[in-house]
């Protein structure tokens, strides 16, 4: 199957190698230096994690070169992106990548978009839920919807950038409330471990979050999860919190990490990454990393992860114009 889905991908991302059936040298690629996970968030947050768990399993599963994270945050990943694109044609550099991806171009904050770098794979994804400090005095999942249909304007939620995936699922559970989308008041961070501070410090009113950001803080008495975008409970430290969608509230917003080349990588070095990451999400680390963090395991090869994005960037599209935030 990879060696016809392969080539169809290296034609649309302008690679060297022909649209035909991948000859036997081009499984022959294999990485000669040391390979570079990049990641467009600081240090700690679910993408580091994510990044650092998979530097562990490229070097258990024996690529036989240095692999290390280079953490490159700020301008909503566009930092990261450009410099992945340092790197064109080179296999050895590859990038975390999120909802951002897709979305900086559509609110016009970055050009570069996913068919500007080479998608290699969909891995996981992980529901977003709100959470408030312990002592707010928004009390459940319906009195924030309650308090935001009166007076949009009247809290001011925490998010890691505009157009990123925390953001995205605020959209989705406010607009299927019914709230006034363009009113909500929003406050960008560099990243998840800000977001959460900046709540706990009194801030801001809400904090859009993984489960996994808020657990230590929930566990300590700190804070309170209102509701998470997943289809169906969560179990463990959070099977307590209610879905939106049994509060009568049909949203559902998972937020996707994917991993990315540079633009113009070759038909065998997207091969490589392929057999790689078929062989990493399928590991006992990794499975059990998706169980104990209640991720999605969504993994897609990079032929399936392009159509992905490009539907992907039609529903942003639509959901960012309503939040106002598209540039017309």
């Amino acid at each position: 199957m990879k060696s016809i889905r392969i080539p169809l991908l290296a034609c649309a991302w302008g690679a060297a190698a022909a649209c035909a059936a991948v000859p036997a040298w081009a499984q022959d690629w294999k990485p000669t230096k040391a390979i570079e996970v990049i990641v467009g968030t600081p240090p700690g947050g679910p993408l580091d994690r994510t990044a650092r768990l998979l530097q562990q399993l490229l070097e258990k599963r024996g690529v036989g070169v240095p692999v290390a994270v280079m953490n490159k945050p700020g301008g909503g990943h566009a930092i990261a992106m450009a410099y992945l694109n340092q790197h064109a044609g080179d296999g050895h550099h590859v990038s975390m990548a999120l909802t951002n991806l897709i979305t900086n171009r559509i609110v016009g904050s970055n050009p570069l978009t996913y068919s500007d770098v080479t998608p290699l794979a969909l891995l996981t994804s992980e529901y977003i839920g709100v959470s408030v400090r312990v002592d707010s005095p928004v009390k459940d999942g319906m009195d924030l919807i309650a308090r935001l249909r009166q007076n949009p304007e009247a809290l001011t939620f925490a998010i890691t950038n505009r157009a990123s995936g925390n953001h995205i699922a605020a959209g989705r559970v406010l607009k299927a409330a019914g709230v006034e989308l363009t009113r909500v008041k929003f406050v960008s961070f560099k990243g998840s471990a800000e977001t959460t501070l900046a709540v706990l410090g009194g801030h801001v009113d809400v904090v859009m979050a993984t489960p996994t950001s808020a657990w230590k803080h929930m566990e300590a008495g700190k804070m309170r999860m209102l509701a998470v975008s997943a289809p169906k409970r969560l179990t463990g430290k959070i099977a307590g919190v209610p879905t939106w969608k049994e509060l009568g509230i049909d949203a559902v917003s998972p937020n996707w990490r994917a991993l990315v080349g540079p633009k113009g990588m070759t038909a065998e070095q997207i091969a490589y990454w392929d057999r790689m990451l078929a062989v990493i999400v399928k590991m006992p680390e990794w499975q059990d990393a998706v169980r104990k963090n209640q991720w999605e395991d969504d993994y897609l090869n990079s032929a399936d992860t392009v159509k992905f994005m490009q539907r992907e960037y039609q529903h942003l599209e639509a959901l960012l114009t309503d939040l106002g935030d598209a540039k017309k």
